[in-house]
């Protein structure tokens, strides 16, 4: 018999928690080995069960906020990380995946499709991501990311331009692409759509 996947499931909406628990738990090839809704009860659990995802919403209470918890549960060794998050700024969502997560699904999906991703996981695929994430992501570079992120800190080019060792006009026609490439007209739609994703707030916790 193939050796079943070990699941934990770190969720603090108990009904959530108890639906996945419940059909995650129906399916032969995997095992619910632990469930709690603390993140910091969570990280003690997941270092003494050791297993193969973790099933990890990204707001829980605890000492950490979520950047920081994300990071903490990608730095365990024996354990892949998949996020379960109604959070859909593509800003979080590339962050999380840069931190390590293998994977990053929304609420609104179906036990199976997360039961499906734990397999996926298991195989070597990544990253597993939701198809409503996926078809309205624009591939961002990380040029692309940085300079948003200074444009919804309200910065001016000139200022962009001495933060990132570069010129004014240079940080312009960064600006100008960005529009092109997300459909936008001003730079004031620019910064708008900056902050509305979630690039006003990456160096703080969402």
């Amino acid at each position: 018999m193939t050796e079943r996947i070990r699941v934990l499931i770190l969720e603090d909406h108990l009904v959530t928690l108890d639906g996945l628990r419940s059909g995650l738990s129906a399916q032969s090839d995997l095992q619910v080995c632990g469930a709690c809704s603390d993140s910091d009860e969570g990280l003690t659990m997941a270092r003494a069960l050791r297993p193969d995802i973790i099933l990890l919403d990204l707001h829980l209470p605890g000492k950490s906020g979520p950047k920081t918890m994300v990071k903490q549960f990608c730095d365990l060794p024996d354990s892949k990380v998949l996020i379960f998050s109604g959070e859909s700024r593509p800003a979080f969502i590339q962050a999380v995946l840069s931190a390590g997560a293998c994977g990053y699904l929304l609420k609104s999906e179906s036990v199976t499709r997360v039961a499906d991703a734990m397999r996926e996981i298991v195989a070597g695929k990544k990253p597993i991501i939701s198809a409503a994430i996926a078809s309205g992501q624009t591939k961002l570079t990380k040029s692309e990311q940085e300079v948003l992120k200074l444009l919804a800190r309200g910065m001016k080019y000139q200022d962009m331009a001495e933060e990132r060792l570069t010129s004014p006009a240079t940080v312009r026609k960064q600006c100008e692409l960005l529009l092109l490439k997300l459909g936008l007209k001003t730079r004031e739609e620019l910064i708008a759509w900056a902050v509305q994703n979630g690039y006003g707030n990456l160096d703080s916790e969402p």
